[in-house]
């Protein structure tokens, strides 16, 4: 049991010498972790910037149905879809855009 404790001591504090075996195991298993984990991961959970969504991109839609079809056209997307709410501009050529702010 003193090996097990004494083993996991030198793992949390790195105290092993550099070019060992045991080193080199902790380095692989490192890069193992950043190399097989999923993307999302590593990703913010919370979106700081709004979502600009071109109308030209989803096509025509019911104004009534207009927060569901965002949330599933942002769905097809990768986003993760928490909308809190969406604002409706248009830019310098006339196209309608929606600006979507998420929680």
């Amino acid at each position: 049991m003193k090996i097990i404790l004494t083993t996991l001591k030198k793992i949390l504090f790195w105290s092993y010498e550099r070019g060992s075996w045991q080193y080199d195991i902790m380095c692989v298993l490192i890069l193992a972790f950043i190399f097989l984990s999923q993307n999302r991961t590593f990703q913010s959970r919370v979106s700081a910037a709004p979502v600009i969504v071109r109308s030209a991109e989803i096509g025509s839609i019911d104004p009534t149905n207009l927060e569901q079809a965002l949330s599933d056209y942002l769905a097809r997307q990768g986003h993760e879809v928490n909308i809190s709410r969406i604002e409706k501009a248009e830019d310098s050529s006339g196209e309608t855009n929606y600006v979507v702010y998420q929680k």
